[in-house]
């Protein structure tokens, strides 16, 4: 992807938010939060072994729209017949909250990837940097006393930048259907505290 296409993108995304800022400033101060003091939140995905991505968020509400997200990584994802990545990283990001529950997201993940080639039985070690947006909606709910909640959430991203990716990994991505979106729903779960 050229620098131009990507400034083009990340542009867009920019006058998007602008606009919602303005926009959402009367439905962000109507939001409901049961309790003001329950500004920290811990989220991790029970879909995690399915899709070889381990991540756990502590995310903090410093308004009733806004909310900063941050945690470890780790993906260990498999390529057909040529190997697999073995990245550990961390996730930061930025979640808006807008008409209720609904929210728009942002993060981005440095990362230290270990790909593996199987056909040439060899470790290549790189830095990669990957960029995600995503659509959700958040259902809350409780157990016992314990404030929780469920998100659904639909993601688009694609990497930043990939210092030394094996060939094969290469081709493999570019031969794909839809190189942003991803078919799969995320789901992720998560309390209040």
């Amino acid at each position: 992807m050229g620098i131009s296409k990507l400034s083009s993108i990340i542009s867009v995304f920019i006058i998007f938010f602008k606009i919602q800022s303005v926009y959402c400033c009367g439905i962000a101060s109507s939001r409901e939060n049961n309790n003001d003091s329950l500004r920290n939140s811990i989220e991790f995905s029970p879909m995690s072994p399915f899709i070889n991505i381990y991540a756990v968020y502590y995310n903090y509400l410093f308004s009733k729209s806004d909310e900063r997200l941050m945690g470890p990584v780790y993906l260990s994802i498999p390529y057909e017949d040529i190997g697999r990545s073995h990245a550990v990283g961390i996730i930061i990001g930025y979640r808006r909250y807008f008409f209720e529950n609904f929210s728009v997201e942002y993060q981005l993940m440095p990362s230290y990837d270990h790909f593996y080639e199987e056909n040439e039985d060899k470790y290549y070690n790189s830095f990669d940097l990957w960029n995600e947006f995503r659509i959700g909606y958040k259902f809350d709910f409780s157990i016992s006393a314990l404030p929780c909640y469920a998100s659904i959430q639909w993601p688009f991203g694609f990497a930043l930048y990939s210092g030394n990716k094996p060939q094969s990994f290469k081709d493999y991505a570019d031969e794909g259907d839809n190189k942003f979106f991803y078919k799969a729903i995320l789901i992720f779960v998560g309390f209040r505290f």
